[in-house]
């Protein structure tokens, strides 16, 4: 195997000149090593019965340090044997206290720079918080990357299109006084339901037991048809009685006797209006009545029976059914929220059915399995309800509905299913098709075939796509603002103390589907803790002064899940000393749903921000990465809505924080912002404000934002500012600059990145070196995971290309969707096959810079040195390295994540192997970074040793013996590498193969003797 490698050409001597100078003799596995085992105690490194890989660069006693002016004084040499023995004594002294002083510098300078080497953020007694924390951001950012009208805050416009169940004024809190109210449901309702309905398996079922039991208890989530169902069954079993009412009816008509007209008589409703079939409910009862106790409804009369009357069921199950149609039956939809009511028992519908058999009616009771109601499943009255396949729904909609308007091309339906399966349309719809609700099923085909119409181009298609989830949002809050029915008969005070726990029991709820919106996809436990913490919130907002306590062993998340469209999942969690372990998730049955719960709650509902403000900003102390990473997103998100409230009531707060993890939040905040403009522009200005600030946790938070790359998109300025912060104030911010400046180089900006701090470290002194050596002894030791993460293509400033605007326009959904479509995705030409205008611009066309987005500004250095004055002008000697494609440097660093940091950086990022070498031959040579250095080249060795396992395929193994040329400039350099295999070698706890220490020796050697550096 030959030392060339993976990365190009090999970088010779960056800032050195010289030649290299090869080993003096062959070395092998067994040779050249002995004489560096010994003499390691004359030197300030550890000894080797440690275990520590310090090399031979221990015993130089700070042999670097010539370039910091030591190393041309040396104490004790300056007296003569010609001097008076006085003179003698005093220059002894003189020659102590120098090295006294010099060794209290070093130590400090030591100190300074270990402690510069921690994380930022604190740690909390566990390892892996940057990868959990690096991982977490990733996730949350993709709950925001939603293209279409689906995305967070690229539209506020909300519809009012009805989905679900919803009663909206039914709830008057009378419902214990006077008769039952019963209101009939008109015959056109029921015809128009038994055309449209298309039966579940398992409906049969149903029917029979219904037949049988006389009283029925359907039990589903809202939205999944429900009270469809219920309505068909009834239906079907009354209509042979109403047909045989209405024969003998005809055949009185005949012989001139009519039935008498009264309020109660078949000619009562002849002008009542057919109730929507999409609404699931009869709140209004419109077009109903409520007959006295001598009427009669015609037999074989479907009715719905009035939520507010279910008390009457309890104390009189008898005279509920006296009021009944003979034949007939009636529908009562039980609130789907907990509250004040209480659902009927086993022996309350045993009596009712009693009744209702002796005048042979029906009663179906729909039910949500998130409320008490919810245990009657567990009786012999109560099945759950099915619902028929989504696709399958969709498919027969969209055939009815073609049906309907004489739709007589022949290939109208196959291109109606080539829309639906289309991946622009799945992508703004963001629920998959498989949990579409049986009424969204019937609205996008809807939908679809008015695009086929030509009624609706691609992006009002599109657009319309994103209101099936916001009317389902927007039904969710709608239910939270109304109280709950009363339907026993309680005193006032008693009413009004279950009126409150309802209220806190809605409010519950809410806050459920608020933290999961923020905290979507994470432990299940996380989401509960943050949902109980803004239910407190939200609670002492409602009712400031009192306590709120929680409800103890009163949790049903089966059926709180279903109200919420969420489920259980299972995931890895490396919070815990890096090491992934199996925890259980929880998530929103679709993609869109955790932006548009945000977007109703920021933009409709002004009162609710405050109680969502501080809880973020609890979440921000959160010790789980997943937790406050995940908060910060969502806070930056949340800012790009209402600027002004978001940066002064979120953002300034955490930033200006002693805690450093409510910084870290704050700057990740910013970086979310920051994603799109005019929001990128606005973050770059407050970061150059706060750059410049007095106050050090402002500068602090501009430090770590500027390390995530996207808001300065000018390299050497973004490197250049992190210099002059993190050499301000004696170094006070080298921590978190030198973290940063490892974020930049573990990426697409690596090459420029580390070119500059390769300058840096060549320097001969000051804190600008010291920056540059932390940053590469992070490099050194860090894992990959610790400081990538995926640079999303929304960061690329070079593809500046236009965004969707706020009513629908085309932008990136649809410039992926073409790539969709050319690698062979369903569908051709445009969504559908069908034509549109705007289809025919040319990208460059819709590619139309805004003022002040990001591509329109210059790059050049000069620019940050009319923001920052008194920046380094050395990068004005040379061109800058251009950044890499990020989605190929995406796509190898994601690939080699669990590699070595800078072994992965150098092989992901050609350009940047080069000046890699040359900053971590500095750090090697360090007596401050020396010793860490060295163990992290052990670290990379033992990962090369795992990886040169016959069940490996062997490329860290290459990658390695490719690189480790580039570091070996000297004899020294050949040593310490020799003597390092050589203490793994010996190690008693884990030897290190011999086979494998030669085969490293004699590759690498073989490519200091060639220096070609090309790939094998």
């Amino acid at each position: 195997m030959s030392a060339e490698g993976p990365g190009g050409a090999a970088y010779a001597g960056a800032g050195d000149g010289g030649p290299v100078r090869l080993p003096r003799q062959q070395v092998g596995p067994d040779r050249g090593r002995g004489e560096h085992h010994g003499g390691r105690a004359d030197g300030g490194g550890r000894e080797e019965r440690d275990g520590g890989y310090g090399g031979p660069d221990a015993r130089r006693d700070g042999r670097d340090d010539r370039n910091a002016g030591q190393g041309d004084h040396d104490p004790g040499r300056d007296g003569g044997e010609e001097a008076s023995s006085g003179d003698a004594d005093g220059k002894g002294d003189a020659a102590e206290r120098d090295r006294a002083e010099w060794e209290e510098k070093q130590r400090r300078e030591g100190e300074r720079f270990k402690e510069a080497m921690q994380d930022p953020f604190p740690a909390d007694g566990a390892a892996g918080g940057s990868r959990a924390a690096n991982r977490s951001r990733s996730e949350g950012r993709a709950r925001f990357t939603v293209h279409g009208n689906s995305s967070v805050f690229d539209r506020t416009r909300f519809g009012h299109a009805h989905f679900g169940d919803v009663y909206l004024g039914a709830y008057t809190g009378a419902g214990d006084a006077g008769s039952a109210v019963l209101g009939e449901v008109p015959e056109e309702e029921l015809v128009r339901l038994g055309r449209t309905y298309r039966a579940p398996d398992g409906y049969q079922t149903l029917k029979e037991t219904l037949r049988r039991r006389r009283v029925l208890v359907v039990v589903g989530p809202p939205g999944t048809g429900r009270r469809t169902t219920a309505l068909c069954l009834l239906d079907e079993l009354t209509s042979a009685v109403r047909e045989e009412a209405r024969s003998r009816a005809v055949g009185k008509k005949r012989t001139g006797k009519r039935p008498a007209d009264g309020p109660d008589g078949p000619g009562a409703h002849e002008d009542a209006g057919p109730h929507d079939a999409e609404r699931d409910g009869g709140a209004g009862l419109e077009g109903g009545v409520a007959p006295d106790e001598e009427g009669e409804l015609p037999p074989g009369q479907v009715t719905r029976l009035d939520p507010s009357s279910l008390g009457h069921i309890l104390r009189d199950p008898a005279a509920v059914a006296r009021r009944v149609a003979p034949g007939g039956g009636f529908v009562l939809h039980m609130p789907d929220a907990p509250g004040d009511w209480t659902p009927p028992g086993e022996a309350h519908l045993g009596a009712l059915a009693a009744a209702l058999a002796a005048r042979d009616a029906y009663a179906v009771l729909v039910a949500s399995p998130s409320t008490p109601a919810g245990a009657l499943l567990t009786g012999r009255h109560a099945l759950r309800c099915p619902s028929a396949p989504a696709p399958e729904l969709l498919s027969w909609h969209l055939m009815r509905r073609l049906a309907d308007g004489g739709d007589a091309a022949p290939d109208a339906l196959d291109r109606g299913e080539q829309i639906l399966h289309h991946p622009l349309l799945r992508q703004a719809l963001g629920i998959p098709l498989d949990d579409l609700r049986p009424a969204e099923t019937d609205a996008l085909a809807a939908l679809v075939v008015r695009h086929l119409r030509r009624e609706l181009t691609r992006a009002e298609l599109l657009d319309r796509c994103g209101d099936v989830v916001r009317a389902q949002v927007e039904t969710w809050f709608a239910g939270a603002r109304h109280r709950a029915t009363v339907t026993d008969g309680a005193g006032a005070q008693d009413k009004e103390r279950a009126a409150d726990e309802a209220n806190r029991a809605l409010l519950r709820l809410t806050a459920f589907r608020v933290a999961l919106a923020v905290l979507d996809g994470e432990a299940f436990s996380s989401v509960a803790d943050a949902a109980d913490l803004l239910a407190g919130e939200l609670l002492t907002a409602l009712a400031p002064g009192q306590e709120h306590g929680r409800p103890v062993f009163a949790e049903d998340w089966d059926g709180l899940l279903a109200a919420a469209r969420a489920e259980f999942g299972e995931s890895e969690d490396e919070s815990v000393a890096g090491v992934p372990l199996p925890v259980r998730t929880v998530r929103y049955r679709g993609a869109a749903f955790a932006g548009a719960v945000l977007a109703e709650v920021w933009q409709r509902h002004h009162a609710a921000r405050a109680p969502v403000v501080r809880w973020l900003r609890a979440l921000a102390d959160d010790p789980r990465p997943q937790v406050w990473v995940r908060a910060a997103v969502a806070a930056g998100e949340l800012c790009t809505a209402d600027p002004g409230y978001g940066f002064v009531e979120l953002l300034a707060p955490l930033a200006s924080a002693r805690s450093a993890r409510r910084r870290y939040a704050a700057a990740t905040a910013l970086d979310q912002a920051g994603r799109r403009e005019p929001y990128r522009t606005a973050v770059r200005a407050v970061v150059d404000e706060w750059a410049h600030a007095d106050a050090a946790a402002l500068r602090w938070t501009a430090a770590l934002t500027l390390g995530h790359g996207r808001v300065e998109p000018d390299t050497r300025t973004a490197v250049e500012i992190l210099g002059r912060l993190g050499t301000r104030d004696e170094g006070g911010h080298l921590q978190v600059a030198s973290y940063a400046l490892t974020r930049l180089a573990a990426g697409s900006r690596a090459a420029e990145t580390l070119t500059l701090l390769d300058e840096w470290a060549a320097q001969m002194t000051g804190d600008r070196r010291d920056l540059a050596l932390l940053t590469g002894l992070r490099l050194c030791t860090a894992p990959c995971d610790d400081y990538w993460e995926p640079e999303s293509p929304d960061a690329e400033t070079a593809a500046d290309v236009a965004r969707p605007d706020r009513r629908g326009g085309e932008g990136e959904g649809e410039r992926e969707g073409e790539g969709a479509r050319a690698s062979g995705s369903r569908g051709a030409g445009s969504l559908g096959g069908s034509a549109d205008p705007a289809d025919g611009q040319s990208r460059q066309a819709r590619a139309v810079r805004s003022p002040g987005r990001v591509g329109a500004m210059p790059s050049a250095s000069g620019v940050a040195a009319a923001r920052f004055p008194g920046l380094s002008p050395t990068a004005e000697d040379r061109p800058a390295v251009p950044r890499a494609d990020v989605t190929v440097v995406d796509a190898g660093m994601g690939r080699l994540r669990d590699w070595p940091l800078a072994l992965a950086v150098a092989v992901a990022v050609p350009a940047a192997a080069g000046p890699l070498a040359g900053l971590l031959w500095r750090v090697f040579d360090s007596h401050l970074s020396g010793e860490r250095a060295v163990d992290g080249l052990a670290s990379w060795l033992r990962a090369a040793e795992r990886d040169a396992a016959p069940t490996s395929g062997g490329e860290l193994l290459r990658a390695l013996v490719w690189f480790l040329p580039l570091l070996i400039r000297e004899e020294r350099d050949w040593q310490r590498l020799d003597w390092v295999l050589g203490a793994m070698a010996a190690d008693p706890a884990e030897p290190t193969d011999e086979h494998f220490v030669g085969h490293v020796l004699d590759v690498v050697g073989a490519g200091l003797r060639g220096r070609r550096g090309e790939q094998p």
